[in-house]
């Protein structure tokens, strides 16, 4: 057999790119010898794929298992519109005609993390909600294939090769987690470059471990919690942290578009081996309304809380005008660790706490609501919404780093100073 033969697209996912109009496709190619161009087909009927775009690869792989990375940006893409696309040439081998679709508006959200390969319980609801139009785009908020680089990285293929028909579909955004640390993060870092290209470069950060978008009235701001205990560079921690402040500023400034802030990250607070000395004085001075994270496998929602001080509502499902972030951990999509009950946050500032298998969906209704529900999907239980929330927010913008109890806390650049870089 030829070994072109062998050699067809495979691993298969985009991405946002923070510009509407485009998508960012990436894809692998087994062979690291031969490296056919790197092409995508598409148009807005099947059979008349009439667009081309190509784009570049490298050659990546650990422990003798090498393989060649594709990524292709699709640019000019009309709003509210199926785009169909192929990946490859004919003369190494194309995938099957594939869509998505140019959603124009307020998205609905996939959101989890901590997903394997091995015991991804979640994976068949998620293949078979997408299929339906359930939601627009994932977030995986961390903890991926457990681990990518496992067996010579053939792990990481098969994780890849196993939310291809999610990826494939709707944008898969990915953050960082402890998961992906081998190897100060070679495996995310090359297997989802597409972000580093898309969102790393529109959202200035140039890097896939953190980033920004705006999507819809949302503003997502998605930093990396691991970078205290896993860079040998300790100066990527003030690089990310003069980064996230400059990112947030102009998301304030920008508030009248897309007045909600979402920060997104692997881990929370309370959780081991971070540091959120100074991450949280920033989301909480810059307003951010809700923060996202995995890590914990279960899941948890907290009151709105910043510094020991809780806001808590009158109702345990909406929050009206909170003075602080709430905080979601959706850290039980399944892996083979399965679930756990450590990593909890203290119980008085617990609204909900889950012992199950499950994602979240993130919808940001108009300016003023924002809908999170959660969903179980253990695989002895029919999925059923066990929680929802909704954050009511009349007065969005910047917040007072007093705390309630006129207690100051360090200024920033104090806390800044604390970190030896």
């Amino acid at each position: 057999m030829d070994e072109a033969d062998d050699n067809k697209p495979e691993q298969i996912h985009i991405a946002f790119t923070g510009i509407s109009s485009e998508r960012i496709v990436n894809y692998v190619t087994p062979s690291p010898t031969l490296q056919p161009e790197t092409v995508v087909v598409y148009g807005t009927t099947p059979d008349k794929l009439n667009s081309k775009a190509t784009g570049e690869s490298f050659v990546f792989g650990t422990g003798g298992h090498n393989f060649t990375i594709h990524n292709v940006k699709l640019t000019g893409l009309k709003p509210d519109t199926r785009y169909y696309y192929q990946v490859g040439v004919p003369d190494n081998g194309t995938s099957e005609v594939m869509s998505f679709f140019t959603k124009d508006g307020d998205l609905v959200f996939a959101v989890y993390g901590d997903m394997g390969f091995t015991n991804a319980v979640s994976l068949n609801r998620l293949i078979q909600e997408v299929n339906n139009g359930g939601y627009d785009a994932v977030i995986h908020v961390g903890d991926m294939a457990y681990d990518m680089y496992e067996k010579d990285g053939t792990t990481g293929d098969d994780f890849v090769r196993s939310i291809q028909p999610i990826a494939t579909k709707v944008p898969y955004m990915v953050l960082p987690g402890n998961h992906e640390k081998k190897d100060n993060f070679t495996h995310y870092l090359h297997r989802f470059s597409n972000m580093e290209l898309g969102v790393g470069q529109t959202s200035g950060s140039g890097t896939s471990l953190w980033w920004s978008l705006d999507i819809g009235l949302i503003h997502f701001v998605g930093f990396d919690s691991e970078v205290y205990y896993y860079y040998p560079d300790k100066g990527q921690i003030q690089r990310q942290l003069n980064w996230l402040e400059v990112d947030l500023i102009k998301a304030n400034q920008n508030r009248d578009k897309t007045p909600w802030i979402v920060s997104l990250a692997h881990k929370a607070w309370f959780m081991e081996k971070t540091n959120f000395s100074v991450f949280g004085p920033l989301l909480h001075k810059y307003g951010v309304d809700l923060h996202l994270c995995g890590h914990a496998h279960n899941y948890q929602r907290l009151y709105p809380t910043y510094n020991g001080s809780v806001d808590k509502p009158t109702d345990n499902h909406v929050y009206v005008n909170p003075k602080f972030k709430t905080v979601i951990v959706a850290g039980s999509a399944g892996s083979h660790e399965k679930l756990s009950n450590w990593t909890r946050a203290p119980d008085r500032l617990s609204a909900k706490y889950i012992y199950d298998y499950g994602y979240g969906h993130l919808q940001a209704i108009n300016r003023t609501h924002l809908y999170w529900t959660w969903e179980n999907t253990h695989e002895n239980v029919r999925p059923v919404m066990q929680d929802y929330l909704w954050i009511v927010q009349e007065h969005h913008g910047m917040r007072d780093l007093y705390e309630e109890q006129n207690q100051v806390p360090k200024e920033l650049d104090d806390l800044k100073k604390d970190i030896q870089i």
